[in-house]
């Protein structure tokens, strides 16, 4: 017999667990969206804004977690195979690390001055955070495929993750590169080095969606 993710022998304790993944990815999802608004906020000096989306994103993560850890309870009581059940383990921390690396940059963001920085840098930023957005997009697309077990329509939206993911080093490449020669008023050397670490969080987003995406590949070629 096959021993196909999902493929477990207790129907309804499967379905509660799908019905999790997909609240999870929801969550992410979510997240990742109102770090782009927190940007965007930021770069128009929208101080409260900017707060209240970081508290969002905050609390979206912690209800990830928490379903998460709810997952992780499920799975060790359910009837599964071995593979499947590591399978999913690993494929739910990889998508949690997209909601904590989005929390971790915006709480770098909250606390630097960010509507000093030059409209280049604004602009830089805004474009990696809406290119995550699209790329968590097609993650969730992509893991739904799964549950569809639908191995063709998951190994192609696993391509795509992949180079949308390029799309985001390269716009990573151009955030830095201005990092590195435009001019910083109102910027400490330490709120410097944060803002770099604040782009180093926005490409860390996207490289755990194409680790995701790497682990999503392996099950439907496995399957």
């Amino acid at each position: 017999m096959a021993r196909r993710l999902f493929g477990w022998f207790a129907p309804k304790r499967g379905e509660n667990v799908l019905a999790m993944v997909e609240e999870h990815l929801e969550l992410t999802q979510n997240a990742v969206m109102d770090l782009y608004k927190m940007v965007e906020a930021s770069a128009n000096c929208l101080e409260n804004d900017c707060k209240n989306f970081f508290e969002s994103v905050s609390q979206l993560e912690m209800k990830a977690d928490a379903l998460r850890r709810k997952m992780v309870e499920e799975l060790t009581r359910s009837e599964m195979f071995p593979e499947e059940r590591g399978d999913l383990m690993e494929l739910v921390r990889a998508v949690d690390w997209v909601a904590d690396w989005s929390k971790e940059a915006g709480r770098i963001l909250v606390i630097i001055p960010f509507e000093n920085a030059p409209d280049e840098m604004k602009e830089a930023a805004k474009n990696m955070c809406k290119a995550n957005v699209d790329c968590v997009g097609v993650l969730g697309d992509c893991v739904r495929a799964l549950h569809e077990k639908n191995s063709t329509k998951a190994l192609s939206l696993a391509d795509k993750v992949e180079i949308l993911e390029e799309e985001i080093d390269e716009l990573y490449s151009v955030a830095r590169g201005h990092l590195a020669n435009l001019e910083y008023p109102g910027f400490s050397v330490g709120a410097l080095i944060l803002l770099n670490e604040f782009l180093d969080a926005l490409e860390t987003v996207a490289d755990w969606c194409e680790n995701t995406a790497d682990i999503v590949r392996a099950i439907a070629v496995r399957g």
